[in-house]
């Protein structure tokens, strides 16, 4: 009860901050926001599976919603810094593209086929954003640098458990295990890299015991092959890895911050 609390929490601060934001955002903020798309495509994937799975979906429905309209908002705060960065354009626009046919397919009701083409359109998505993010990082610098790899680890809580999802419905391809697979890699070595960076401040290194904790929790819950009791249990975490992650990525664009 208190983790759903805690992410409801978590979305109406995120609601707030969107609709208060200035109009052109800060080098780290267009960073921080291009990469919460990434992490966007995968939620909403998630969820989507997560309500065909009948997963709390009162909450996974929610999180459809959610993301949608975040993503949305997000994309207009991006478009006016992004016309400022030349490579950042002609991505923006197919972004923006890729994103309507994502959102076509998930407002349709959830199937186990539907799911995956969800899935599959989501990651379209997210290389549009993951290209997006690195323009906009590649000019911010090392402030950026930090929010851009604190910030891609929202994105992997959500693609795991996405697939994770995927596989507990039944799809079990080689494409989807190696999703997991390399999610499941690529978080542990962002962790490792995250902890070493210098200047860590005790707030970020809270944040980051904080990860590594719930990751821990969450690598045994994904190990449990078969106990479908388990998906609550896997959806919680990666959701409480996805606030803390997303509370450091806020301390490093902060950190930019004179």
């Amino acid at each position: 009860m208190l983790r759903k609390l805690s992410a409801l929490l978590w979305a109406m601060c995120l609601a707030i901050a969107v609709h208060a934001a200035a109009p052109v955002l800060a080098p780290a903020a267009s960073v921080n926001i291009a990469g919460e798309q990434r992490m966007l495509s995968q939620r909403l994937a998630k969820a989507y599976a997560q309500l065909g799975l009948n997963i709390v979906p009162g909450v996974a429905g929610m999180q459809v919603k959610e993301s949608i309209s975040r993503f949305e908002a997000n994309l207009d705060l991006l478009r006016p810094g992004v016309a400022s960065v030349a490579e950042a354009a002609p991505i923006y626009k197919r972004l923006v593209q890729e994103w309507s046919t994502l959102r076509a397919a998930a407002v349709i009701p959830v199937t186990r086929d539907s799911a995956l083409a969800v899935s599959q359109r989501s990651q379209r998505v997210l290389d549009s954003a993951e290209q997006l993010t690195q323009a906009l990082s590649a000019a911010s610098g090392d402030v950026g640098r930090r929010v851009d790899l604190a910030g891609r680890q929202r994105m992997l809580s959500q693609r795991l458990v996405k697939a994770y999802m995927l596989q507990s419905w039944g799809v079990d391809s080689r494409e989807n295990r190696h999703e997991m697979d390399a999610a499941a890699r690529e978080f542990s070595e962002g962790l490792v890299a995250l902890a070493a960076l210098p200047d860590n401040t005790a707030e970020m290194r809270v944040e980051l015991e904080e990860i590594a904790l719930q990751w821990e929790w969450l690598q045994t819950a994904l190990a449990v092959e078969g106990a479908t009791s388990y998906r609550l249990v896997v959806a919680e975490a990666g959701d409480s890895i996805l606030i803390a992650a997303d509370r450091l990525t806020r301390l490093y664009e902060q950190s930019g911050v004179r």
